[in-house]
This record gives C-alpha cells, sequence and structure tokens, in this order.
C-alpha cells in the first residue's frame, strides 16, 4: 500500500457513475448456481450449491433459479440446465461451486453466455501459497480480463442483499436498511449479518469478496459512493490492492458517508493468519495509522466493536465534543467509570453549580454524590424524578450525552412494571428533550451474562441505545464523537 498522504484529487458526479452491471448482480432477475449436486448428502463443511440454493428459496427470492448440472433434470423443485451457456434467458449473476481446478472451464461458459457478473466460491487458488494454487490465479485472472468478467472472489461468499432477497447466510434478518459491509472474509460477513439485528442495524449489501482476484474493495466503494441505499460503509480488510484509490475514495467519502474499517493482519502473527486465508500481504502498522489519521475513518478492532460503532452512528445526533456525564450507582464504580471513560477518549466535566442546584431540588446527598460522575442511584425508583434529572444535566452546557452506567440485576430487582415505566422515562426523554442530548445505557453484567443480555435486549428492543459494558459504551461514543470532530474540523465535503 502507498504512503497514505491526503489527496487532492475528488471526482465529481458527472465523472462518477454507478456500475450498472454490478446494480444487476445485486439486483438480479436470473441467478445460475454452478455445481448444485441432486441433494446434500454428505457433503463437506461449508458453502455448497445446494446450500446457496436452499438459502434463496427460504428468503423466497423473486426471481428465477437455474441450477446447472449436467447429469440431473431437476434440482430442489427446478429444472436443471447442462451449462449457464443452456439457460434460455440473460443471467445477471453466476455463483459457481464447483472445485477450484474446474473454474476457469465454468467461467468460459459464462462468457459466451454473457453473464459477466460471477462469484467463485472455492477455495484452492493462491491463498494456498503452492504452484497450481498460483498458476490458477493466472489463468482465472487472464480468462476474467479478457472476457470483461465482474468476478468476486475467489474463496468467498459473494453477494447478501436483503432488498432483492439475494440471502446466502441462511436466516438472517431481510430487512433493508442503510448500512453496507465490504469483507474479505465470508464468516465476518456471515457474523455481522446475524449479530446486527440485535443492534438495530439492517444492510443494503453485504460484499464478501475474498482473495479479489478481479474485483477488490475499491471496486465496490467506488459504486456504493453512489449507492443510494447505502448511509453507513463498513470494512474488514487484510490487504487492498490500490492504496492510493482507498485513501481517496476514503477520503472523499467519508465525510457524508462514514466509514468503519476493521483492518485485519497488522501483527505478525495476524498478517500470516491472512496470507493463508486470502493471500494477502497485510501491510505495514504505521502506513495503516497515517492512513486513519488522514482519513478520518472510524478504526475498530472486531465485530463487536464494529456493530456498537455503526449502532451509535445510526441512533445518536452529531456530537464531537465528546463530553458524558456518567450516572450509575456506588462510589468506587464511579471512580472506575471515570478513568474508563478517560483512557477510551471522553471528556467526564464538572457540571455546573447551577445544575447542582437544581438536582437537589429533588434529590438528597444521602449516600450520594452530585459531581460527575454521579452517584445517584435513588432517581431510578421514581420515574418523573428520573425525567427530571435528566433534563437537568442535559441542559448543562459542558455536557454533551449522558452515559448510564448500571447492573444486570437491575432489570430484577426493579420488577417489570417498574421497569417498564423506568424506560418509557428514558425513551420519552430522548425523544421529547428540547436539548437534544442523548441518554444512553451500559449494562454491566456482574457475573450474570444472561441476565445482562436479557436486560441489554430489553433496552433496545423499547428503543434506548443500550451496550453491553462501560468500555464498549465509551469506545464506541469516543470514536463517533472523534468522527463528527473530524467532519467539524474538515468542514463538510461531497458531491
Amino acid at each position: 500500500m502507498a504512503s497514505p498522504t491526503l489527496s487532492n484529487t475528488v471526482r465529481t458526479n458527472s465523472e462518477r457513475r454507478q456500475d450498472p452491471g454490478l446494480d444487476r448482480a445485486f439486483h438480479p432477475k436470473a441467478i445460475a448456481i454452478v455445481g448444485v449436486k441432486t441433494s446434500e448428502g454428505k457433503s463437506p463443511p461449508g458453502y455448497t450449491g445446494q446450500m446457496f440454493l436452499r438459502y434463496l428459496q427460504e428468503a423466497k427470492f423473486e426471481g428465477r433459479i437455474y441450477p446447472i448440472n449436467p447429469k440431473a433434470d431437476t434440482i430442489g423443485g427446478l429444472k436443471a440446465y447442462p451449462t449457464v451457456s443452456a439457460v434460455p434467458e440473460h443471467v445477471d449473476y453466476v455463483i459457481v461451486t464447483v472445485p477450484a481446478a474446474v473454474v476457469p472451464q465454468v467461467l468460459e461458459d459464462c462468457a459466451a453466455a454473457g453473464a459477466l457478473d460471477v462469484h467463485v466460491c472455492a477455495a484452492g487458488f493462491g491463498e494456498t501459497g503452492e504452484e497450481e494454487g498460483k498458476r490458477l490465479d493466472e489463468v482465472v485472472e487472464g480468462i476474467a480480463q479478457r472476457h470483461g468478467l465482474r468476478m468476486v472472489g475467489p474463496n468467498c461468499l459473494g453477494y447478501h442483499v436483503p432488498a432483492s432477497r439475494l440471502m446466502v447466510y441462511g436466516p438472517t434478518d431481510p430487512t433493508p436498511g442503510p448500512v453496507a459491509f465490504l469483507s474479505q472474509s465470508g464468516g465476518h460477513g456471515q457474523m455481522y449479518a446475524r449479530q446486527g439485528t440485535a443492534q438495530g442495524i439492517s444492510f443494503s449489501k453485504i460484499i464478501s469478496y475474498g482473495n479479489a482476484l478481479v474485483m477488490d474493495s475499491t471496486d465496490y466503494l467506488d459504486y456504493l459512493a453512489d449507492d443510494p441505499e447505502t448511509d453507513i460503509i463498513c470494512m474488514y480488510i487484510e490487504d487492498v490492492r490500490d492504496g492510493s484509490k482507498l485513501r481517496r475514495l476514503v477520503t472523499e467519502l467519508n465525510p457524508r458517508k462514514p466509514i468503519v474499517i476493521w483492518k485485519g493482519g497488522l501483527t505478525p502473527w495476524g498478517a500470516r493468519a491472512a496470507a493463508t486465508h486470502t493471500g494477502s500481504m497485510a501491510g505495514d502498522k504505521q502506513i495503516w495509522d497515517a492512513f486513519f489519521e488522514q482519513t478520518g475513518a472510524i478504526r475498530v478492532e472486531s465485530i463487536d466493536e464494529m456493530g456498537d460503532v455503526t449502532m451509535t452512528l445510526l441512533q445518536l445526533k452529531p456530537s464531537w465534543e465528546g463530553r458524558v456525564a456518567v450516572w450509575g450507582g456506588g462510589g468506587g464504580n464511579t471512580v472506575a467509570a471515570a478513568d474508563v471513560c478517560a483512557r477510551e477518549g471522553l471528556k467526564v466535566p464538572a457540571l455546573t453549580d447551577a445544575t447542582t442546584s437544581r438536582l437537589m431540588e429533588s434529590m438528597t446527598l444521602v449516600n450520594q454524590i452530585l459531581i460527575n460522575p454521579l452517584d445517584a442511584g435513588s432517581v431510578f425508583r421514581d420515574p418523573v424524578v428520573l425525567r427530571q434529572a435528566l433534563e437537568t444535566v442535559a441542559a448543562d452546557p459542558n455536557v454533551d450525552i449522558i452515559l448510564l452506567h448500571l447492573a444486570a440485576g437491575f432489570r430484577t430487582w426493579f420488577g417489570a412494571e417498574h421497569l417498564a415505566s423506568i424506560t418509557k422515562s428514558l425513551v420519552d426523554f430522548n425523544r421529547e428533550s428540547p436539548s437534544g442530548k442523548p441518554a444512553v445505557m451500559a449494562v454491566r453484567d456482574e457475573g450474570k451474562l444472561a441476565d445482562a443480555e436479557e436486560f441489554v435486549s430489553y433496552l433496545r428492543k423499547a428503543g434506548m441505545t443500550a451496550y453491553f459494558s462501560l468500555p464498549r459504551a465509551a469506545r464506541a461514543l469516543s470514536k463517533f464523537s472523534a468522527y463528527h470532530r473530524f467532519r467539524q474540523e474538515r468542514g463538510p465535503a461531497g458531491r
């Protein structure tokens, strides 16, 4: 990857056009699946043609599906064809699930049929490090370039587009949404598709592109730049062919479509794993550090963190100062909370005297501390007092966000009726507060993981932004604020 210095090159709308071929592939009317057996039988672990067929049928894909198998007449209740070129209509997207050695023959057939958007699922190419795999890379890349194939892969799961019912991750939420995920790892794509639902994240597209032999992350980023279905772009990258193009695109797009990136393979051990996973050269950590600093892309280190940050971007209004009022219970907990927030880059400012005085009108100092962080658990006994206290703190000019920090046990201590009234008070505050400053919740499990999961799930379903721990909340809020601060300092961009 080239040294990431900021580029002044920005293309205009007239210079950039969405690839119509990709658009047809993401919203296909006809799909062919090459290599579908008549039954799944004792297939080895991993994706097979039968699995793709079953997932598409279960998702009620509205277009036509053509199983390709020269030895079958019907598969899964559908007429089978011997080749893609034998299908009686144009095929918008071809999923190839044959062994690596057969892929060149299939690609030639796709080209003869005019089916240019092809997903090669199979592994066994250059990522193996073996001479045969490298030879196959050269052959396949040559065929793709000669015929203009837009090949995704090999060694990937291809396209997952809920709006088209093009579903390759099995039983996942089919609701379309504004988040796209570009991932060199199919497993990470599958994990995010499943975990994102719990965080209120719905997807426009998940693109698993594997070895990126022909189509790389920058090709898809170029498409998503003008995709009206996508507002936030998440990426898992092991390597990129054109570092300058990636830097330019991210610099241009990030101010108007937040880009959240997990860069894998930056340790020696991770780099070694990346080389055997997708054949990637991971890149230099210092170069990537500079890339993030200069582009303003949001850096994360896991799918969990990516979900936390994306949820925050979706649900909270912009805030760039990163000043939080932390509200919990227990003196030791408040000290620890201040340390956690500070380590993650948040500010925990003192409340104004006016704020403290107003809080004291409805609260007591007995076994409570009304400085920030606030050790004042008594407010959760009365939803009216809670609402008043939230409005008082939100009116403080030193505060941007209220971070509530409760133990998992609060869910059962309150009782169902009281918990419902407290939660309603929080949700109503977020919807109606004139300050527009949000209250979010971090739940500490205290060894009761199942209780914490139920509590967070309950809060999210009610409409609260909720996190599984204070460190996760602080990290997400810090990166959220840093992103908006970067936008504020650099000014809005885009076309």
